[in-house]
């Protein structure tokens, strides 16, 4: 397939790109900077110029694509009006097509809040937090659009033994300095191994059904303080101290409550229609034997 990536510089988006490439794929990856442009290439992807607002310029120069894998988001005030001009051209451009234009969209854990122990699986109604409820708004829409074909995925926590969403903890520890725990360290997340999770996304791309949630999950919930535990043990750093999701999000932004959300997630429906299962082994383990 003649694929279309978005994201691709990202933590998630190059391991994407890899196993996209890895399959036969031939992968276009935006790029918005001649550094992105390097680094795409260097990954074997063939770099697009341009970014997610002037979409309607370069859409128009790559030709014919059989599927975009939407991982880009910009993390600023401007994200979701980014993406809402990015998704305006690209609804343009597939119109112009005689049947829909596979799309993969990204969604997350935090759209379903702070569920607690009744893990969210596919299908749970959404609770986001307020700084990323427009993504549900986009879902909606996007699903609505004859001219697409849209799959969703929603990941959660995303790691590896370098980082992702443990790259705080990792880096306080190397410093020999304790992990930093939002809310509580009883509070559990969902986690998924960023390997396993670029593979679904290449699942949901080669045999997703339109309309479809897929949920990537390795881990239905481990508590954070058992995670920044086994990093700090590792690190032979002091045991993880806790600070308040308010605290947490006057340091980093309205994004940080995310943190402190107890949540559990589970994907039956993903197992049962892509035959996915997470391979990685877990958390702690990585972290243990890292």
């Amino acid at each position: 397939m003649r694929l279309l990536l978005t994201g691709g510089t990202g933590y998630i988006g190059s391991v994407v790109a890899r196993d996209l490439l890895g399959a036969g794929h031939e992968v276009l990856a935006l790029a918005r900077s001649k550094s992105s442009e390097d680094k795409v290439t260097a990954l074997g992807c063939r770099p697009v110029s341009g970014n997610m607002t002037d979409a309607q310029v370069w859409l128009s120069t790559i030709g014919g694509v059989d599927g975009v894998l939407h991982l880009a988001a910009t993390f600023d005030t401007d994200m979701a009006a980014a993406e809402a001009a990015f998704l305006d051209a690209l609804v343009a451009w597939a119109s112009d097509r005689p049947a829909p234009l596979p799309l993969v969209y990204t969604g997350g854990c935090w759209l379903y809040g702070a569920v607690g122990g009744t893990a969210a699986v596919e299908g749970s109604p959404f609770d986001p937090l307020p700084a990323f409820a427009f993504m549900v708004d986009h879902r909606a829409r996007l699903l609505g659009e004859e001219a697409l074909s849209v799959r969703i995925v929603h990941p959660a926590m995303v790691w590896d033994a370098g980082g992702g969403t443990l790259a705080a903890f990792l880096s306080a520890a190397s410093q020999g300095e304790p992990p930093v725990v939002t809310g509580s360290l009883e509070t559990r997340w969902p986690m998924v191994h960023r390997d396993d999770l670029a593979r679904l996304f290449r699942l949901a791309i080669e045999r997703g059904e339109g309309g479809a949630d897929y949920h990537g999950v390795g881990e239905t919930g481990v508590a954070v303080g058992a995670i920044a535990g086994a990093i700090a043990r590792r690190a032979a750093a002091p045991g993880p101290v806790v600070r308040s999701v308010e605290d947490a999000m006057a340091a980093l932004g309205d994004w940080a409550a995310g943190l402190g959300l107890d949540q559990t997630m589970d994907c039956p429906g993903t197992r049962q229609a892509l035959d996915w299962r997470a391979e990685m082994p877990g958390v702690i383990e990585g972290m243990t034997d890292a």
